[in-house]
């Protein structure tokens, strides 16, 4: 076993916030993203200077 965690980062660039159930869209079906924000660390509030 590896003492090292596992990190993923996930940043998709064309995929709004209010479209992810994760974040309280109660029609959007994203399981797989919405088990990754139930285990992991989200970021409600974040900005980058692109």
């Amino acid at each position: 076993m590896s003492d090292r965690p596992n990190v993923l980062v996930f940043m998709p660039d064309q995929l709004r916030a209010d479209a992810v159930g994760a974040f309280g869209n109660p029609v959007a079906r994203t399981p797989h993203i919405d088990a990754l924000a139930a285990r992991g660390v989200r970021f409600d509030n974040a900005w980058t200077q692109h």
